[in-house]
């Protein structure tokens, strides 16, 4: 289908990422049919999109008068028969292969012959995973938290993905102010993603072997990499290091990079103890003292700040 042609969006899973995508879409002026088969969690998730709400129109990114509009766009269902009517698939579950491949044969049976199906998968590979489902029309647009507020969307094609389905994808996006990427071919974790990764496993070496605390690990981030990333990326840096110093530094004998194989103690421990961050009320850093709603409004005051300095649309 054409970008133009496409008016109501299936969003699956409400949770961490669901129910903020489901914001977004609303907000381009989709009706958006939101499900969950957790009753608790689709409750939970409409009171978050309201408070996502108040915060952009604080922010004064939503005009307190189309928050009605944008909210009854958004229809909250506990089962897939909704999917009959959609013309685009947002995927959002949990990170089960096997789950994902039923949830796509069941929209595969639900859905008009029309409809793009999206996984918003960080890893796997979906394209092995749904062989025979509409390949022409699937491929993984994957979003960064929070999705009403990070403009990336990671577009990854299969082997069967048409050019004609990348397209409506890439321009659905530009139209919601998002900054898609296109991935050739499939690689777990994208770009963003991987980068993390690497990251993360010399922040559980230097946790696990005392060298810093969790505290002292984000002020050297934030004050160095966290300033200079925006203007200068990953890459581009290089340019302005030197490439001759980059070497130099590539071939310095004295930094060893932690293995794959390393297992980080301090994140398994933690997770053992039921902290697992913001959700639980405890993870590194204790936010007990707050409610839930109360600790995402600072992070996102703090993200729309940014945002506007940097000027985004300029990237």
């Amino acid at each position: 289908m054409p970008a133009d042609q496409i008016k109501r969006v299936l969003v699956i899973g409400a949770g961490t990422m669901g129910h903020s995508i489901a914001l977004v879409f609303a907000r381009g002026g989709y009706e958006v049919d939101l499900v969950d088969l957790d009753e608790n969690i689709l409750k939970k998730s409409l009171g978050l999109i309201q408070s996502n709400l108040r915060t952009l129109k604080d922010a004064k990114m939503v005009h307190v008068r189309s928050i009605p509009k944008i909210l009854s766009r958004i229809h909250p269902f506990t089962s897939l028969e909704v999917a009959e009517k959609a013309d685009l698939v947002i995927e959002a579950i949990s990170e089960s292969p096997k789950a994902k491949r039923k949830l796509f044969q069941t929209l595969d049976r639900l859905c008009p012959a029309r409809t793009i199906f999206t996984s918003n998968t960080s890893y796997l590979n979906i394209f092995q995973l749904t062989k025979g489902i509409r390949p022409d029309k699937m491929l993984i647009a994957h979003w960064y938290a929070p999705p009403h507020l990070i403009p990336l969307v990671d577009l990854v094609k299969g082997p069967g993905t048409s050019a004609k389905t990348i397209k409506t994808a890439k321009e659905i996006l530009l139209k919601l102010g998002k900054t898609p990427v296109m991935m050739e071919k499939f690689i777990p974790g994208y770009i963003s993603n991987r980068l993390q990764r690497a990251m993360a496993r010399e922040i559980f070496f230097l946790l696990d072997g005392g060298y810093a605390t969790a505290e002292e690990i984000d002020r050297a981030v934030k004050s160095s990499l966290g300033i200079r990333i925006p203007i200068v990326g990953v890459v581009q840096r290089y340019d302005f290091t030197g490439l001759d110093l980059a070497l130099d530094f590539e071939n310095n004998p004295s930094i060893h990079l932690v293995s794959k194989k390393r297992r980080p103690k301090t994140l398994i421990q933690l997770v053992k103890k039921g902290c697992l961050g913001v959700k639980s009320g405890r993870g590194f850093y204790d936010y007990t003292s707050k409610d839930i709603r109360e600790v995402l409004k600072e992070r996102d005051r703090k993200l729309i700040k940014l945002l506007k300095f940097l000027d985004r649309e300029k990237f």
